[in-house]
């Protein structure tokens, strides 16, 4: 069986591709758009990705919950069920969130976008809307045949095809290319996961009467009623900050912190994609062995700190350059954001592996709890950071958040499962941490001249010994990936059922 390393190696090496082209992209738009432009752009991208979760209902997510098992088992008759009401579900929702859109648009301009004016662009992100949702649909289908190859392509394509698709537009129609831009990149992503799926996966030849459909919806419903609430005040409140920005600040605002949040995002994005793609089946597997769980979780949280740490600080290091390299002098004053949005990521990646084991293990209202505390506290650290420190508040909000989310997750898992940090675990985090508040104080000092040369020591520090740990022991087949744990997994999956 294919181990957590080898399907993170995967997904890393399309992300690298998804990052370049993303690099690309950044700069066609900082170039053409300029920051209120880019923060436009921004906007109009957090509404969409703020309905979608409405719109989905957690249907990529119960797809993979409900369906991994059914893929391994080779049950056919259920797999056939649980898509069929997943489109079922899709259709329903769907024309229900477009018409609402399209109802109330001009109280969603003035709550997306700060201004009334936008109310038919608000309606043309429906469609955007429509698209992303039926590409997640796929995309989740994907995920729980736990095609992995496969969704590392699909990550190359969609982002490639999006990413000319905007530049054309931008390149075009400037400012007035950026609807067209987001609708074209929604398209886009139906367009390849449909690809995809159909090569990767062979059609049902079973059709389930529209009794089983229905209740193969009802049941993604219930999944997805409690997952989206959890999402909305987790994920949704970050996708939703733009918007919360343009009102707190201004318009060129929203483009800094979107410049500063898509790096943020998008350089160890592929950390993220292989814990929802890898890491979430396989914890959910074992999710009733506290034991195994807590391996699986020691393994997961090991792997990620020898990446992200060396990556993390390096990153650090260059942020004043890579700003301007990558859109332009005018974004300047998004390293400041960046700079505490990447010492918040340490939290963020070492709480991700707790919260999917929340997600797997418990029920839907604990993970609602613990996603809510996190939504609110981002919300209020947002809100008193940048009343009482401008712009940089929005950076500085991102890690007190991330570390209020770290300490509850603790507390749940801690509740669930004898979850107990290794000794390497313990000793990265803490290295990790404070690292990265030495490259980030250093300029408030007199040695601020040796900010530069001490960040990049310390990236080397750490990125040496990771890079001759994840060899020596991916090669020699003792990493997490390749584990006696994961290769217990299936079995033990297998004798529970």
């Amino acid at each position: 069986m294919k181990s957590i390393f080898r399907a993170t190696a995967i997904l890393s090496g399309s992300s690298i591709i998804t990052i370049i082209l993303g690099i690309v992209s950044a700069k066609v738009l900082a170039l053409f758009l300029q920051p209120a432009g880019y923060g436009y752009y921004g906007l109009l991208q957090s509404f969409v990705g703020v309905t979608t979760l409405f719109a989905g209902l957690g249907m990529s997510t119960g797809l993979v919950r409900l369906g991994a098992r059914a893929a391994a088992q080779n049950d056919e008759a259920a797999l056939a069920r649980l898509d069929s009401g997943a489109w079922l579900l899709f259709v329903g929702l769907g024309s229900l969130t477009l018409t609402t859109i399209t109802v109330l648009r001009v109280t969603l301009s003035r709550w997306a976008l700060g201004s009334p004016d936008h109310g038919w662009t608000i309606v043309l992100m429906g469609f955007a809307l429509l698209f992303t949702v039926a590409g997640n649909v796929q995309v989740g289908t994907l995920n729980a045949h736990h095609r992995v190859g496969a969704l590392a392509k699909y990550a190359v394509v969609n982002t490639l095809g999006s990413g000319l698709c905007t530049i054309g537009a931008v390149l075009i129609w400037r400012t007035h290319g950026i609807v067209p831009a987001v609708i074209a990149s929604g398209a886009v992503n139906w367009l390849s996961s449909r690809y995809f799926l159909r090569r990767e996966v062979k059609p049902a030849r079973i059709r389930p009467t529209r009794r089983e459909a229905f209740q193969s919806a009802v049941a993604l419903a219930r999944f997805g009623g409690p997952f989206t609430l959890s999402t909305m005040v987790g994920t949704g409140v970050q996708l939703a900050l733009p918007m919360v920005v343009v009102h707190l600040l201004n318009p060129a605002s929203v483009g800094y912190y979107k410049a500063a949040a898509a790096i943020s995002v998008g350089y160890l994005g592929f950390l993220v994609t292989a814990m929802g793609q890898d890491y979430y089946p396989r914890v959910s597997a074992v999710s009733h062995q506290p034991e195994a769980m807590v391996k699986l979780i020691n393994e997961q949280h090991r792997l990620v700190m020898l990446i992200a740490v060396p990556i993390i600080l390096g990153m650090l290091a260059l942020v004043p350059i890579l700003i301007p390299i990558v859109y332009s002098h005018k974004f300047t004053p998004a390293v400041d954001i960046l700079e505490w949005q990447l010492i918040g990521d340490l939290f963020k990646f070492s709480s991700w592996t707790m919260s999917f084991a929340i997600l797997a293990r418990c029920s839907s209202s604990v993970y609602f709890l613990t996603e809510s505390i996190g939504g609110a506290a981002m919300l209020a650290t947002t809100w008193l950071a940048v009343r009482w420190l401008g712009m940089t508040g929005l950076g500085v909000s991102f890690l007190v958040a991330y570390a209020i989310y770290y300490l509850v997750v603790w507390v749940v898992v801690r509740r669930e499962i004898p979850l107990v940090w290794t000794r390497n675990n313990k000793l990265m985090m803490l290295g990790a941490v404070t690292a990265a508040l030495i490259i980030r104080i250093l300029p408030s000092t007199r040695f601020a001249a040796f900010r530069t040369p001490v960040a990049l020591a310390l990236a080397l520090a750490a990125g040496v010994p990771s890079l001759f740990i994840l060899w020596r022991e991916f090669m020699s087949g003792k990493t997490g990936m390749v584990s006696k744990i994961t290769e217990d997994v299936p079995q033990k999956a297998a004798t529970r059922a």
